[in-house]
């Protein structure tokens, strides 16, 4: 999906012009498609299952974007769902048509293979974030998998706690990361607000899940 198409001519929309009432599916995730589609009014939101099973919002798009334009490069299916929020006024053109648009059209042509460099290159940043990301991503695992050996609540039976001492002894144990290590990557894990280290009356440290962990796993 891409932005900044400029809105089509009369007889385009008259041509591909598809009316869509609020809330209506265009297409969804796991779909063929062999077709493209530019939102000349109104507003479209794409979503895309996470592993919860849950719909997780990845763009809402408006007038000028345009989406689904990779069905017209490779035989894959659908990627994500998209659903028009609103009524929506959305030129859906096909393959034919589209090649067409590219080899007698040279502005929309280039604004095509511009916004296709983006996507590209947004995509070459996300694999990266997700490389950087997982060794937070076993740690915060590791830490779901103590719990249910050894988590409590807190007295109000609210915060998810863990023993930090104990969770050291485990990871030793059971994973060989030495104790340098685990306060290392607790450290880090805190400092992106994802965990929380209190003590309690007596002096002993726990972990505890920040509410932003939750939102963060749920979009894996």
């Amino acid at each position: 999906m891409a932005t900044g198409v400029r809105k089509m001519s009369n007889d385009l929309i008259d041509k591909f012009g598809q009316n869509y009432p609020e809330n209506s599916v265009i297409f969804r995730e796991g779909d063929a498609g062999d077709d493209m589609f530019i939102i000349q009014s109104g507003e479209v939101t794409i979503s895309k299952k996470s592993q919860k099973n849950t719909q997780h919002i990845l763009a809402v798009l408006k007038s000028g974007d345009f989406f689904g334009e990779m069905s017209l490069f490779t035989t894959e299916n659908r990627s994500a769902t998209a659903v028009a929020s609103t009524k929506s006024l959305i030129l859906r053109i096909d393959k034919s048509s589209f090649d067409f648009m590219l080899s007698s059209n040279l502005p929309f042509a280039k604004k095509m293979i511009t916004k296709l460099c983006e996507r590209l290159k947004r995509a070459d940043d996300q694999i990266a974030e997700l490389v950087t990301l997982s060794p937070d991503i076993k740690m915060l695992e590791l830490l779901m998998a103590f719990w249910k050996i050894a988590g409590q609540k807190d007295k109000n039976q609210e915060l998810l706690l863990l023993p930090y001492l104990e969770f050291v002894d485990y990871l030793k144990a059971n994973e060989g990361i030495s104790d340098t290590d685990t306060k290392q990557r607790l450290t880090h894990l805190k400092d992106k607000s994802l965990v929380i280290l209190k003590k309690d009356t007596q002096g002993k440290i726990y972990i505890s899940f920040s509410p932003q962990v939750f939102k963060y796993f749920n979009i894996l």
